[in-house]
């Protein structure tokens, strides 16, 4: 069994290895604005007939960007003809989600391939684990945010995600429970300074990131601002 983990992981360290996306990739990730707006009309009027949401239920303790998925069989064909031809349903990259649903509910994208990336990089730290009983921590970024020790689940460069705001390779890290995430600080305090509204210590300013995007930060932690004003990390 552990020589079979081992083997797991080796294969892994060739996917995982420095930027997770390759430049050919990059190119064809093209989220189409028509496509967004049609979903979000037929999200509209599905809740203003029906009276809920057309979204399959997940967990309570799935990441709130990750939570309500749009359901597309409850749009077809009543409310679209087919699912957008860029969705996961339609053959697509993208997840269709809605972020904000008590007040606005708002469609917005996820790319899928940060959801294969991270689950690859899962398997090695699940491995690790299953044989040394403990999760590869490195060093800390927050009460309950942690870095990894990349040598440990065998590989040598440490993995980023491109970031969907802006030009930068975001890193990855984990909670106490050894679930993965992706580090958005840095987009935060950009979206931040060029924002003219006055966030609240301990609002959840994600809304900045994606409220003239059409990603969601996908798998993030909440971020807040402290005292000084910076960019710290919401721990609920």
């Amino acid at each position: 069994m552990k020589k079979m983990i081992i083997a797991v992981s080796l294969v892994l360290t060739t996917l995982l290895a420095g930027c997770m996306f390759p430049e050919s990739e990059r190119t064809n990730n093209v989220p189409y604005e028509n496509q967004l707006t049609t979903v979000q009309s037929a999200v509209d009027a599905y809740r203003e007939q029906s009276g809920v949401l057309p979204i399959k239920t997940k967990p309570a303790e799935t990441p709130l960007m990750e939570r309500y998925p749009i359901e597309f069989s409850r749009l077809v064909p009543g409310y679209l003809s087919d699912p957008p031809a860029n969705s996961f349903e339609g053959g697509g990259l993208f997840q269709y989600i809605l972020v904000d649903v008590e007040t606005e509910p708002t469609v917005k994208l996820i790319d899928l391939r940060v959801s294969e990336r991270l689950q690859q990089l899962q398997t090695n730290i699940n491995a690790f684990r299953a044989k040394e009983g403990k999760f590869p921590f490195d060093g800390s970024l927050g009460k309950n945010q942690f870095t990894l020790d990349y040598d440990k689940i065998f590989i040598t460069e440490e993995p980023v995600i491109p970031s969907p705001y802006s030009d930068r390779e975001l890193p990855i890290y984990v909670d106490g429970t050894g679930q993965l995430f992706v580090d958005y600080r840095k987009d935060v305090e950009e979206a931040l300074q060029k924002t003219d509204e006055s966030p609240k210590i301990g609002d959840d300013i994600r809304y900045l990131l994606y409220k003239d995007a059409p990603f969601a930060p996908a798998y993030s932690q909440g971020y807040t601002i402290d005292e000084q004003g910076e960019v710290v990390f919401l721990n609920n």
